[in-house]
């Protein structure tokens, strides 16, 4: 039925702090990390919850049936965490809870909470949350598109098409494909190859090749090749082009056109679908 009065309604305008309903028996300690169960209660975290946050306080509800208490947890912040073995060079990469006090940088079967903002001391880490309580299930497929030039000595030539922001539990690129922008041309026109690496530099091992057999013109369409396979194109027991956790993905130019008249230009386009969550 529409309105036919004013009304008012609560407006949360800290959105630190958020409050959640505790599963029957479940006991949130501060300072732990905090899950939702499969029925949306709050509890101490088990390895594969949707983690809400950090825990502003404790809740006891071992007596008590679903939802008899209440917590309140952090949803934003750096905070200060063991890290057992922790490096400099995890700075960046994104951290997984495998219990309401335990972090670890593997994704498989744990939850992710954040990102490693810097590491202060040995098997110390500062953390980001980046919890997406509200945010519905992550989507599974991921795409994106960009622009790189393969002429010798242009830009841009390195191009980072999936942002490693967007891969927090590993990725298996499921298409590639280029499409030209600016007809190859040049001694060279068929070495105007692009190859994907991840963020770190390493090859993932599928690559794009235009040629005179139909790629070198204005909107022809160059499909991925390489050792690794990507999904649509594998056959069973393939290696799969697989993106590991916490790295983007690059379009990097590995050979490009050069000589007389040389020119080239290609759209790359990448699709891959979420691993893990």
């Amino acid at each position: 039925m529409a309105l036919t009065a004013n009304r008012e309604l609560d407006r949360y305008v800290d959105q630190e702090l958020r409050r959640y309903a505790v599963a029957a028996g479940g006991h949130v300690y501060k300072g732990g990390f905090v899950g939702l169960n499969g029925s949306g209660y709050a509890r101490a975290l088990a390895a594969g919850d949707r983690c809400v946050g950090i825990a502003y306080e404790e809740a006891d509800n071992t007596g008590g049936a679903d939802g008899a208490a209440h917590v309140r947890v952090y949803t934003l912040g750096d905070f200060s965490h063991t890290l057992t073995g922790a490096a400099m060079a995890d700075i960046g990469k994104p951290v997984y809870a495998s219990a309401d006090d335990t972090l670890t940088l593997a994704a498989a079967g744990n939850s992710f909470v954040g990102w490693v903002v810097d590491r202060p001391s040995a098997n110390t880490v500062i953390v980001r949350l980046s919890v997406e309580a509200f945010a519905g299930p992550l989507p599974q497929v991921v795409g994106a598109a960009a622009e790189i030039d393969c002429e010798l000595g242009q830009s841009p030539q390195d191009v980072t098409v999936i942002p490693a922001a967007w891969n927090t539990s590993g990725l298996l690129i499921e298409e590639c494909v280029g499409v030209v922008t600016e007809a190859f041309a040049g001694a060279t026109q068929d070495q105007g190859i692009v190859t994907l690496k991840d963020g770190d530099g390493t090859s993932l091992n599928v690559t794009l090749t235009p040629s005179d057999g139909g790629a070198d013109a204005v909107n022809d369409v160059v499909v991925a090749a390489g050792t690794a396979k990507t999904a649509e194109r594998a056959a069973t027991g393939d290696p799969g082009a697989v993106v590991a956790a916490g790295k983007g993905v690059r379009a990097v130019v590995t050979q490009a056109t050069t000589g007389a008249g040389a020119a080239g230009r290609m759209r790359v386009i990448v699709k891959a679908v979420r691993l893990v969550g």
